[in-house]
């Protein structure tokens, strides 16, 4: 027996996830330090396969696997058999991927068919190619391959185990379950195998011991008992398993995954192998001071870019919100030409601003939490684009050869030439798109007479440049997003841009509210955990859908407060998505979705006549007031004063300082829930004979003093 083992635990890819690398962004975001790269191409194209992976891609996978301490192995093709055609070739990709994303393991599936003894022959060659490249080879029992299969399959591999060390078994406790010798008693599978053979990597799930249902851990029968998975850990330490850990699922929520991860390691009980040194943390009010002092030292766009790249580096003291708060405030002063950037007399194109742009992305979503994802949403808008195209040597090349046509006169190609172009491939800065925006406003003019073509190509370079700026408009961004989604998403997108051009009535409004409210749903799903430029994209589409939604909201309390007669459906239609679109901008997603819950709860079947559905919905309108006047003090308690603070220190006109807070809230959603809310209390009052205030303390008075309501929001909230 041995006590001395190591591990590490990861998750895998998933066929279904909206994107490959979405699992893996997550792994790394969350803090997992292992992951598996399973190629899983459906018959019916669905899925990936390993030519998915661009050289860009592996290159990024290694490095950032690296930098994080994640253990890569690769999962050959579940139908990969060397009995086959076309085995050998299915293999050699297989091994090309480990070798170029740094996996430490292949695994494969023990095909029994032909015989043990036939299956370890030829595995002959594949072993020795993986020794010269220091892979080892984990082989997996599935459901149909005995404890005696693998303890005979071994015994057979039992000189080379014995020379290279770098075969062993994957032990799938899923599959455990379901062979029918050990069915519902993977610990006895475990048991018979024998004590001398090697197991190297583990697959977790579980299921009933009916189906592969591949159910996160502590969801199936360890939900109620758990005396497996202890047993299955002592059997582990028993036998000094070293490798890694992987969950084999892709749940919905992903954080399902992060919960079976968290009870695993209390049910193991001993540290990690490596504890972080805890960095130094900067003060808050130094944090001004320096924030200031580089502002003032980086003249450009691309230097102010790159102090806040390197406070993002590994090596750089760990950032805290209130220092993400004083981000936030900086990078909008700075992109809306409030602190001002100028040209540093250096030469770096715009594939600089996009791979930092890109690093400060990638750690910003590490440091994503429930707590301070309401934040990094107001960081993200103002980062520029790290799409592939942008990554480039020579991005933006278009504008050259708009430069040099011989259909346009001379006096607009230097133009042209001496304002974007050589401007954008020297010193890129958010002044360029205000640049092009003119130009693009001249050849457009009425009157103007440029060749149709010149103009076409120039609106596409603007488009470009807008999409480099990361502003660009939501149907645009809509359009991009639909390139490379699923039919599910692209059904719902072309439905939404369909009805929002066409609505007129509340009935249409809110239709499309009901819309944007479903495509948000959907883009949360594909964000947790990813940070590519993909998500980017999601991410930027999403905060102008959140934006829009103000815009709609505003027209449909409009409407309903317009009319004498109170129209209790549609307001308890509009409502419930406004909560739970405050929970899908991060604010408090758990308080939203009860709150929304308990709002369609009581529409159903609501008549307004009867006062114990109107005390109970106000109870539950009551409880959206306080979260939107908990929203509104976390907005002033964290933004208000530190604008101040940090526009005094760099310099910014008084009136940006001032309103910068109140448009946060003026500007943002929960200022419609504010509204319809009041507008529902003042009519529930009414309807059920309540006095127009709340009674805080009882008692008696001498006199008649009047409140106003507390809960009866002014149109416009106090700040």
């Amino acid at each position: 027996m041995s006590e001395r083992w190591s591990f590490k635990i990861g998750n895998q890819t998933a066929w279904f996830a909206p994107s490959i690398t979405e699992p893996f962004e997550y792994a790394v975001s969350n803090g997992f330090d292992a992951f598996e790269w399973f190629p899983d191409r459906k018959e019916t194209g669905e899925g990936w396969s390993e030519e998915d992976l661009s050289e860009e891609t592996r290159v990024y996978i290694k490095d950032t696997a690296v930098a994080a301490g994640i253990r890569l192995s690769v999962h050959v093709p579940w139908r990969w058999n060397p009995f086959t055609t076309g085995s050998k070739e299915e293999m050699t990709r297989a091994i090309c991927l480990a070798d170029d994303v740094g996996a430490a393991v292949i695994n494969i599936h023990f095909h029994k068919r032909e015989g043990a003894a036939a299956f370890a022959g030829a595995l002959g060659p594949i072993m020795d190619e993986l020794s010269r490249k220091k892979i080892r080879l984990s082989i997996e029992n599935t459901p149909e391959t005995a404890p005696e299969d693998f303890n005979e399959l071994f015994r057979l591999l039992g000189r080379r185990i014995a020379e290279t060390k770098a075969v062993g078994m994957c032990l799938d406790l899923g599959h455990a379950n379901l062979c029918p010798k050990t069915r519902n008693d993977y610990l006895r599978y475990i048991d018979l195998l024998d004590r001398e053979l090697p197991v190297i990597h583990v697959h977790l799930h579980e299921n009933y011991g009916d189906a592969d249902r591949h159910l996160p851990l502590f969801t199936g029968p360890s939900r109620q008992d758990d005396a497996g998975i202890r047993g299955f850990i002592d059997r582990m330490k028993q036998r000094g398993f070293s490798g890694s850990l992987i969950l084999e699922q892709w749940p919905d929520p992903p954080r399902l995954i992060n919960g079976a991860r968290q009870r695993l390691l209390s049910m193991i009980g001993i540290p990690r192998e490596v504890t972080p040194r805890p960095k130094p943390e900067i003060p808050a009010g130094d944090f001004v001071s320096l924030i200031a002092a580089e502002d003032r030292k980086r003249k450009s766009w691309r230097e102010k870019l790159g102090w806040i790249h390197e406070l993002f580096s590994d090596s750089a003291p760990d950032i805290t919100t209130e220092q993400l708060v004083y981000l936030a405030i900086y990078l909008r002063f700075l992109g809306t030409g409030q602190v001002k950037s100028t040209e540093d007399g250096s030469h770096y194109r715009p594939s600089h601003h996009a791979r930092m742009a890109r690093d400060i992305f990638r750690r910003l979503s590490r440091l994503a939490t429930p707590e301070n994802d309401f934040i990094l949403r107001k960081i993200y808008p103002w980062l520029p684009s790290f799409e592939s195209e942008f990554l480039r040597p020579e991005p933006l090349t278009r504008i050259r050869d708009i430069a040099h046509r011989n259909d346009i006169p001379m006096e607009l190609k230097l133009r042209i030439k001496t304002t974007l172009q050589n401007k954008l491939h020297r010193n890129a800065g958010p002044g360029d798109l205000e640049t092009s925006s003119l130009l693009l406003r001249q050849i457009t003019s009425p009157g103007a007479d440029y060749p149709p073509s010149f103009v076409e190509e120039f609106r596409k370079f603007h488009l470009e440049l807008k999409e480099f700026f990361n502003a660009r408009s939501l149907d645009e961004r809509l359009a991009s997003i639909a390139a490379i989604s699923g039919k599910a998403e692209v059904a719902v997108i072309k439905r939404f841009t369909e009805a929002k051009v066409s609505a007129k009535t509340i009935e249409g409004l809110l239709a499309v509210l009901e819309l944007l409210t479903e495509l948000r749903r959907l883009f949360s799903r594909r964000l947790p955990g990813r940070a590519d430029s993909e998500a980017q994209e999601v991410q930027a589409a999403d905060a102008g859908l959140e934006d829009y939604s103000f815009v709609l909201l505003s027209r449909i309390i409009a409407d309903l407060a317009s009319d004498e007669i109170v129209r209790w459906g549609y307001a308890l239609r509009c409502l419930p998505m406004i909560v739970y679109n405050l929970g899908l901008s991060g604010f408090d997603e758990e308080e939203c979705l009860a709150i929304a819950s308990e709002i369609e709860t009581w529409r159903q079947g609501f008549d307004a006549e009867n006062r114990d559905g109107l005390l109970r919905l106000k109870a539950t309108v009551d409880r959206s007031v306080r979260l939107a006047e908990v929203y509104t003090r976390k907005i002033l308690s964290l933004f208000q004063h530190r604008a101040e603070e940090l526009g005094s220190a760099l310099g910014v006109h008084r009136r940006a300082i001032k309103v910068f807070t109140e448009s946060e809230i003026r500007g943002h959603p929960v200022f419609q829930l504010s509204k319809i809310a009041a507008f529902l209390l003042r009519n529930i009052r009414q309807k059920a004979a309540l006095p127009p205030w709340d009674i805080i303390v009882p008692g008696q008075t001498t006199g008649t003093i009047m409140f106003a309501s507390a809960l009866s929001l002014p149109s416009e909230p106090v700040s």
